[in-house]
């Protein structure tokens, strides 16, 4: 992906807003507190297969790969971008005093820098273009 507009994904899925990640990364500490912590990792467990959170699924956006433009699976979610990236990201943001959780802001690409170790793209899906609702029958 040259760049985050050149990009070319399914109809109504776009680059989500610097914005609209920061807004999920409040939420989802947010329904954490309130699920005290056991009913967000449930919920999360049931999300992450899709390339989604909790509060990701609730704003609509998800986390795609950056060379197949897939949502990412599970595994991808847990252990590469929640453990691997999420350790490395957040010593490095302790280390800056807070200023690279603005990275999306400034980078071409809005990407943050677990996205960047992960390889992934964060896109805002208001239509679910990927299917992965489970059907309600």
């Amino acid at each position: 992906m040259t760049d985050a507009k050149s990009t070319v994904l399914p109809s109504g899925v776009s680059p989500a807003s610097p914005g609209i990640r920061l807004a999920a990364y409040v939420l989802e500490g947010v329904l954490a507190f309130v699920t005290l912590g056991i009913g967000w990792l449930i919920w999360a467990s049931m999300t992450a297969g899709a390339g989604q959170t909790p509060a990701k699924r609730i704003l609509k956006i998800r986390v795609i790969d950056s060379r197949k433009l897939l949502p990412v699976g599970f595994s991808k979610m847990f252990w590469v971008r929640g453990l691997l990236a999420g350790i490395v990201a957040h010593l490095a943001i302790l280390c800056t005093l807070g200023i690279l959780l603005f990275m999306p802001f400034w980078d071409k690409r809005k990407q943050n820098l677990w996205d960047k170790i992960s390889s992934t793209y964060v896109v805002r899906d208001p239509n679910d273009a990927w299917n992965t609702k489970p059907a309600l029958s």
